[in-house]
């Protein structure tokens, strides 16, 4: 009897096997593929003027404009600084007056920090407008060579990606901050 049993049991185990493995269900599978593309941080600086360089004198003033455009897709903060050198290096760069535009820009440790945050295809006021060369120049500076070196950074806006990226806590006092959206 027990026999009996265990081989009806398995037949009826064996059946319902068959039947579940046979019974077709409806279904559907969705697949949606979002694309995510990353922003942009890149600028273009913009230097016009300084014509008529091959007789500096003493006394004169340079027209020498100096900007940044924002040429990326993000938001960013921009800072410039302006290396002045002369060939031979020994000689001071104490004689040049870089005549910039302290309105629109803040000077904090060798770097002029625009006051704004750029958008994409903006460009910033003119960082340096003009070049003076003191009146008493001696004769130390003839046949020199002067050359003002542009560097400029920029960073994106948000997140205050300038700590990591510039190594700094904050902004200087009169730049604008970014308020986070919520």
């Amino acid at each position: 009897m027990r026999k009996k049993t265990i081989i009806i049991s398995s037949i009826i185990a064996l059946s319902v096997l068959l039947i579940v493995g046979t019974m077709a269900w409806f279904s559907d599978t969705k697949v949606a593929t979002n694309l995510f593309t990353a922003g942009t941080v890149e600028i273009e600086v913009n230097e016009h003027g300084f014509e008529d360089l091959d007789n500096i004198n003493p006394g004169d003033e340079k027209t020498k404009n100096v900007s940044v455009k924002s040429i990326g897709t993000k938001r960013s903060y921009v800072r410039v600084a302006l290396i002045p050198q002369w060939n031979p290096i020994n000689l001071s760069t104490d004689v040049v007056i870089l005549n910039t535009n302290e309105d629109d820009w803040v000077y904090e440790n060798g770097w002029y920090y625009y006051k704004y945050i750029l958008e994409q295809g903006e460009e910033t006021s003119l960082l340096l407008e003009s070049v003076t060369f003191a009146s008493d120049i001696g004769n130390e500076y003839q046949g020199a060579t002067f050359t003002i070196t542009v560097k400029a950074e920029a960073v994106q806006a948000s997140h205050e990606a300038y700590k990591d990226v510039w190594g700094i806590d904050s902004l200087p006092t009169g730049v604008e901050i970014l308020t986070p959206t919520p």
